[in-house]
């Protein structure tokens, strides 16, 4: 039977069956990427002990291969309703809506939901929404499986957590206007033999027609590249790459060495690429970095109201005929950013300005046609950055305090929070009156400890909340954090139901 706490005193199966389908629809249905009428829509539940036969009701509910399947029940506008519990292997979706009644995919409330194995989405306009994927196999000395693969057209993926994979989320080029929004990327990879490199990216990613979205995740330590659009054969045209938090990419091999937070360049030209208020960070001194352009000539990219930190390069970008990169922040110990600008391509296609350049301990920070030169050369040479500055720091570190805060477009009341700490306080405060309605329950977690306890709870007052810095590999010089304003569905040691 359904928990009472989760919707008050109830008179039985019958009563709890009825609130359980309001809530669910009310809860979908206030999202905005939902447009379907009430009327006409079936929900239809999922368990992990389900049978083929079920009939999608909470007594006798589907397994989940039959739900994803050509021979599902759900139509357009349909909700699937995964109940709590473990999935175990490779699924396939099959399922397909359409534009004004897409299918949704999401869990019971308060259930916390998990496959383990795989999942690879062939069907379009669906929604996959607020649920785990992982691998259990602990051997990370050999290839593993993604555990999300896309190829489905104008299909979102929310708020998933997708950890201990191989690449954690594929995102293909038939997955024409897609997007992964929300979702929290951690752990994936596997390392190959001595002397051979660490495997699998966060998000790897192809695209030729429409744009993909990939906004507001969360990505970080895994074996490989943190966002990796790249190609040798296929294509790189329209990425929109926004409020990205990736970090320390790569810190999971045998080598210690970082890779690339962001690369987007390969063998193929790219074109139609925008990054806008992403925020990258690796541990000062243990290289990385970030990369738009490979070796193939690139056509246009915007880069703006970005923070890049730490890195070898900070920001390293070679071949495009057009850049826009305006607003954005650069700090690191070394090179800030190395601009190589490709032979034919006009002065007047490259607008860089008001940028902010944070260290550099080098007397020459910048890289302009693989030639060294300080801000003046840079300003001069290049003609930019006649209203941007470089802020020196003698004591070879950054200083102050930066904190963001990203509400969730998807679910009112949660937010990512980035922490740049650069004066290694043990606590922050951080604002979130954007986020929390006054008497709004809250609860705050870590995304390095995801699943463990909250590290804040309470009534929101108006006043900061108080976040603790300390404790994990990034800490107390970077963190991020989840904001959920009640509290969240999956509290340590719940049962999953």
């Amino acid at each position: 039977m359904i928990e009472e706490s989760w919707f008050g005193p109830c008179n039985g199966p019958r009563c709890c069956m009825t609130r359980l389908r309001t809530i669910l629809i009310i809860s979908i249905f206030t999202s905005s990427i939902i447009v379907a009428p009430l009327a006409g829509t079936s929900i239809y539940f999922v368990a992990s002990w389900g049978v083929p036969a079920g009939d999608g009701t909470w007594e006798n509910p589907l397994d989940l291969a039959t739900a994803l399947s050509s021979k599902s029940p759900a139509k357009p506008g349909d909700i699937l309703t995964l109940r709590g519990g473990t999935y175990q292997g490779a699924f396939v979706s099959m399922l397909s809506g359409t534009e004004n009644n897409p299918i949704t995919i999401r869990e019971v409330p308060e259930a916390r939901v998990t496959i383990d194995g795989s999942l690879t989405v062939q069907g379009a306009w669906a929604t996959y929404w607020d649920f785990e994927v992982t691998n259990s196999n602990g051997d990370r000395t050999k290839a593993r499986p993604a555990g999300v693969s896309i190829f489905g057209p104008h299909t979102k993926f929310i708020n998933l957590i997708v950890h201990d994979a191989g690449d954690g989320m594929e995102f293909w080029t038939p997955a024409v206007d897609a997007e992964i929004y929300g979702c929290l990327i951690y752990d994936n990879g596997w390392q190959g033999p001595d002397p051979d490199r660490g495997h699998g990216h966060g998000i790897y990613t192809q695209n030729q027609t429409g744009t993909k979205r990939i906004v507001d995740n969360v990505l970080f330590n895994g074996y490989g590249w943190g966002i990796h659009a790249y190609t040798e054969g296929g294509s790189l045209n329209g990425f929109h790459i926004e409020g990205n938090t990736v970090f320390n990419s790569g810190s999971a091999t045998r080598q210690g060495y970082h890779y690339d937070n962001i690369l987007v360049g390969g063998l193929r030209p790219a074109e139609r690429i925008e990054l806008i208020g992403n925020y990258t960070y690796h541990t000062l001194g243990k290289g990385g970095r970030n990369r738009l352009g490979y070796s193939a000539p690139n056509k246009d990219v915007v880069v703006r109201d970005n923070y890049f930190a730490g890195g070898d390069s900070v920001l390293s970008v070679s071949g495009w005929q057009k850049v826009t990169m305006v607003g954005n922040t650069f700090l690191g110990l070394q090179n800030l950013l190395s601009l190589i600008r490709p032979a034919g391509a006009e002065t007047s296609a490259y607008q860089i300005d008001n940028n902010t350049y944070l260290g550099g301990d080098a007397s020459t920070p910048f890289n302009l046609q693989n030639q060294s030169v300080d801000f003046a050369q840079w300003q001069q040479a290049g003609n930019f950055d006649h209203n941007g500055r470089l802020v020196a720091t003698p004591s070879k570190r950054p200083v102050g305090t930066k904190v963001f805060v990203r509400p969730n477009r998807y679910e009112p009341g949660r937010a990512n929070v980035i922490v740049y700490n650069w004066d290694l306080k043990l606590n922050i405060e951080v604002d979130l009156d954007e986020v929390l309605m006054l008497g709004t329950p809250y609860e705050v977690r870590n995304v390095l400890d995801y699943y463990g306890d909250p590290v804040a709870v309470g009534t929101y007052s108006g006043a900061p909340v108080r976040l603790p810095m300390t404790g994990a590999s990034t800490r107390p010089e970077f963190n991020a954090f989840v904001v959920f304003s009640r509290p969240h569905r999956y509290p340590v040691g719940s049962p999953r139901q």
